[in-house]
């Protein structure tokens, strides 16, 4: 019972601190690209791209680790003295999986903001664009992830993680 009541207390917490990360990194991005959007078009864009690419690569690097890890610690049955690598690697993949989660969930508010803050027509279509091919990166990460699991056998099925 008391385990049960520290993994609750546990998982509420992470979710409020990741909340309220989510919610800081949220309004400092709307605030760099309002601040760009004071010198110009151009910045915005730069600004939103490298803070795409910053999270595209955030999630890129946890999931090769995560992989790596599996590689290192293969398939593992219940029971065995492994199982304990095993759970390090299932957190691992739920971590990158997680980080991607809150990636598309932190940058669509500044996504919408850029199509308020740009002025010029060229600079929304650019933004349309990189739009388009950030939602794209994140939709393949998503299935390397996906794919990187099945295949070092670490999938999840209806919830519940089986090694």
């Amino acid at each position: 019972m008391l385990q049960w009541v520290t993994r609750t207390v546990v998982r509420f917490s992470s979710i409020f601190l990741c909340g309220m990360l989510s919610s800081v990194l949220t309004v400092a991005v709307i605030g760099a690209q309002w601040f760009a959007s004071l010198v110009g078009d151009s910045v915005v864009l730069a600004v939103e791209v490298l803070v795409t690419l910053l999270a595209l690569g955030l999630v890129s690097w946890l999931t090769r680790r995560a992989d790596a890890l599996a590689r290192a610690v293969g398939t593992v049955r219940p029971g065995s003295p492994e199982e304990e690598q095993a759970d390090r690697v299932l957190s691992r993949f739920d971590t990158a999986e997680k980080a991607q989660e809150f990636q598309c969930l932190i940058f669509l508010p500044p996504a919408i903001a850029g199509f308020i803050l740009l002025d010029e027509r060229l600079s929304l279509y650019v933004h349309g664009g990189l739009l388009i091919l950030a939602i794209a990166g994140a939709f393949w990460q998503s299935h390397r992830l996906e794919h990187l699991r099945q295949l070092r056998g670490y999938t999840t099925g209806f919830g519940r993680t089986v090694p």
